[in-house]
């Protein structure tokens, strides 16, 4: 009976060493960011010695496979993938119609997404031959959460038995191809039915075992047991890999004859992974007061799929991470030596977590802050004793910390030292009560602080001085007239004497003395006003003044008004109104009207005119001659002028000379021609070019032949030409880039432009690596010593032009561009530096 053994298809994820190359299939730059990891801890990994043959015979970069479809990855379980051969393999071997099979998986490490690929079979049509997965593997940094065909994935792997595999594929197509002949021969046997078993994988070249009979089958003594296979996990540890920061489960693969194991595998992973956890919260951290900085400790541990959590690690201190102790003075309250004029800072020591939580190292105590105490007069009034009639000043104590921060540490106390009296002054209007002809003095109270009048009690009455008595006088007041009561009243003022001194303390008011008004037309037969005329009506009214008599002198106390009960009739004459300059002329409606004035006769002294000239109803036709022409140069038109005039008695007389009529048509200017003139003296600059504005002129013949230039705006500019003036300028761009010779250890350096991460093993060769851009350094360097690394800055040579504008003598400068790259002579071993160069531009 022929068994075959089939491996667990489960993956078998390959435990990170220090020796695994990143996959082809990842970005370079992406690949030399990945860290190497120094030490490799892996629990129950079994002997170093065989470790070390099994990585020996493992070859780097054996085969390169691709993905044949697209596939999702996850990091819950393993994927089941075919593969293509994406390159025929260095080592040789005939791959054509070979396919690959295994298993991807993506998990967690280093805060990067890690593709885990494990190759345990390869096909070829039906026929296929498994490998041992553990012999062929790959892991890379999986650039999203899907590995795509154009995925070049390279595989390590186990050269003999990739070889071995390949020719076995072989070895069963031919053996398939032969199979059709064997059949024929077996037909012409005896007819035994059993055929023969003396080549199992069919077919031979041996004309004698060509011709052998198998012989009849023995009936077994026995049932042969029955075979069956299974993988647990029970017996295998998991292994611990802390630089990768996952837990690998393992599990090995069991042969049983009816139900009962005889062979065991050892333990291998199976894929299955869990994530190392830290856990801070159980962890004190380390304080060191002396540096001001706090250690966060934390402990490890990663649960399993059925939620079991396993210790790894007790408190440890993340060396990665660090607190800073803070001393807040805020915080507590300074101790305050009034006697001694000091205060004494206290602090208190806390620092945040890395949850942001303020964690006490502390509590306040003295520091070896004292400053002096200082008075502040200004935040505080004066103390008022009104009683005491006396003022004095207040102070409060503050002190100016180390940073110039100000802090007040007491209220507001009276300075004994500092007092000034308080009086009584006479600077407030008085208050009169006219109903008891009283006035009252009113007072302030104040003191003269150093100079300045300070108020503590606004205007009120004296508590010293007495009220006074006034007077009603009427000497200084008119009489208030009531024309129409026909009567005028006498008004009086309240009035006092104060410190000598004479005051008015009310305005004129009424009181009961009156006097009756009289009407006076007349004195000595003659009118005492000039009557009112009124030309529409044709009538004169005569006018009176209005008098009263006052302890027996009369006053005027009212002028001219008209009387209508009295009316005198008006006439019309034209002598002394022939003067035609004096008409009124009409030009709208092309006539002229004449003039007459109006008269009345008086009783006492005859005719007497009431009007000057004025015009009457006569009329006088206008005669019009052309004259001229006015110029309405804005809008390039001119209106014809006339000469308007009239006839008087036979005599012509001129009324008005160029005389522009309403509703005139205007005749339009003619267009001649456009010119252009430069205007040198406001020629200006546009960056480094000279431009001279033109002043556009356009010339229009008017209607009576004169010109007119018409100034429309500026013309085109005209360029003068360039007049910058341009200075090249040089510089020495130290520490533009840096050469570096790599031996071995692991290499990082910035530029203003880049970062660059290069890293040699001790099987590889060393090489050359440059970066540039300017402010080259190193960041990193894992090894300090000269003989593994060394290197070079390079200086560049660089030139720029000063450029001056003419008019305003604005510079500008171009770009800093590089003339040539020069190696500095001087050897330095690699170390982390910071940049010594000037930006790049």
């Amino acid at each position: 009976m022929r068994l075959r053994k089939y491996m667990y298809s489960g993956l078998i994820a390959a435990t990170l060493t220090p020796t695994l190359a990143p996959s082809l299939a990842v970005p370079s730059a992406l690949a030399q960011s990945l860290p190497v990891p120094e030490v490799v801890r892996s629990a129950g990994a079994g002997e170093d010695g065989a470790a070390g043959e099994a990585e020996a015979r493992l070859r780097p970069d054996l085969f390169a496979i691709a993905p044949v479809l697209e596939t999702d990855l996850t990091t819950d379980a393993a994927v089941p993938l075919e593969f293509r051969f994406a390159r025929p393999p260095e080592v040789g071997g005939d791959v054509q119609g070979v396919n690959a099979e295994g298993f991807v998986r993506r998990v967690r490490a280093g805060g990067n997404s890690i593709a885990q690929v494990v190759v345990s079979r390869l096909t070829r049509g039906a026929d296929y031959v498994d490998l041992e997965p553990q012999d062929f593997t790959s892991q890379f940094v999986l650039v999203g959460e899907r590995l795509l065909p154009t995925t070049e994935i390279s595989i390590d792997g186990d050269e003999a038995e990739f070889l071995a595999a390949l020719a076995r594929l072989s070895t069963q197509a031919v053996a398939e191809e032969d199979e059709p002949e064997e059949d024929a021969r077996e037909e012409e046997s005896s007819g035994d039915s059993s055929g023969s078993d003396g080549n199992e994988d069919g077919g031979s070249s041996n004309p004698i075992a060509g011709g052998y009979q198998t012989p009849e089958r023995l009936a077994a003594d026995e049932d042969e047991p029955t075979v069956t296979y299974d993988v647990t996990t029970e017996g295998c540890e998991p292994v611990v890999d802390l630089v990768s920061g996952v837990v690998r489960q393992q599990s090995m693969s069991q042969t049983l004859e009816d139900g009962v194991v005889v062979e065991n595998d050892a333990c291998s992973p199976n894929g299955v992974v869990w994530p190392i956890e830290k856990n801070y919260d159980a962890c004190e951290a380390i304080v060191d007061i002396d540096a001001r900085l706090a250690f966060p400790q934390f402990e490890t541990f990663y649960t399993d799929d059925k939620g079991a959590r396993y210790d790894l690690e007790a408190c440890q201190p993340d060396e990665a991470n660090y607190h800073v102790i803070n001393e807040d003075f805020d915080a507590c309250t300074p101790e305050v030596d009034f006697e001694g004029k000091t205060v004494a800072l206290l602090s208190s020591l806390s620092y945040r977590n890395r949850t942001g939580e303020v964690v006490s190292v502390s509590e306040c105590a003295p520091s070896n802050k004292t400053f002096e105490l200082e008075r502040d007069y200004s935040a505080c009034d004066d103390f008022v004793d009104l009683e005491g009639r006396e003022a004095s000043a207040q102070y409060t104590y503050f002190y100016v910390d180390g940073q110039a921060s100000r802090h007040t540490v007491s209220a507001c106390r009276a300075d004994t030292e500092r007092t000034w009296p308080i009086e009584e002054r006479e600077e407030c209007a008085l208050t009169f009560d006219l109903d008891k002809g009283i006035a009252t003095v009113n007072t302030i109270l104040a003191y003269n602080k150093e100079g300045v009048d300070v108020r503590v009690r606004e205007c009120a009455p004296s508590e010293t001085i007495a009220p006074i008595q006034m007077t009603a006088e009427a000497d200084n007041c008119s009489l208030k007239h009531d024309f129409g009561a026909g009567v005028s009243t006498q008004m009086t003022m309240w009035t006092y004497t104060y410190k000598g001194q004479y005051y008015q303390a009310s305005p004129c008011m009424t009181s009961e003395v009156t006097y009756p008004h009289e009407k006076v037309f007349e004195v000595d037969g003659m009118d005492v006003c000039t009557p009112i005329v009124d030309l529409e009506q044709g009538l004169v009214a005569r006018q009176y003044i209005t008098e009263i008599e006052v302890d027996g002198v009369r006053e005027t106390i009212a002028g001219c008004q008209p009387d209508l009960t009295d009316e005198l009739p008006l006439y019309a004459t034209t002598d002394g109104c022939t003067d035609p300059s004096q008409f009124t002329h009409d030009l709208e409606a092309g006539q002229s009207y004449g003039r007459e004035r109006f008269y009345y006769e008086s009783p006492t002294q005859g005719r007497m005119y009431v009007t000057q000239c004025q015009a009457s109803a006569q009329t006088y036709t206008h005669s019009l001659d052309l004259s001229g022409w006015q110029y309405d140069d804005a809008e390039l038109r001119a209106y014809p002028l006339v000469d308007i005039s009239i006839n008087v008695a036979g005599t012509p007389y001129t009324i008005v000379s160029d005389y522009l009529e309403p509703g005139t048509t205007a005749v339009d200017y003619t267009f001649v021609r456009t010119e252009d003139t430069p205007d040198l003296t406001n020629a200006y600059y546009e960056g480094c070019y000279q431009m001279v504005p033109t002043n556009r002129t356009e010339v229009y013949q008017r209607p009576d032949g004169t010109s007119l230039r018409v100034p429309v705006g500026s013309g085109p500019a005209a360029n003068g030409g360039d007049f910058c003036e341009r200075v090249r300028e040089a510089r020495v761009n130290s520490g533009w880039g840096i050469k570096a010779y790599l031996e071995r250890g692991n290499l990082q350096m910035k530029s203003d432009t880049g970062t660059g991460n290069w890293s040699r093993g001790d099987n590889q060769d060393p090489y050359w690596q440059s970066i540039s851009g300017g402010n080259a350094w190193i960041s990193q360097f894992s090894y300090n010593d000269g003989e593994i690394c060394h290197f070079y800055y390079i200086n560049r040579e660089e030139e720029r032009l000063k450029i001056t504008e003419p008019g305003t003598d604005k510079v500008t400068y171009t770009d800093w561009t590089g003339v040539q790259e020069v190696q500095d002579g001087t050897r330095r071993n690699c170390e982390v530096t910071r940049p010594i160069g000037i930006p790049s531009n």
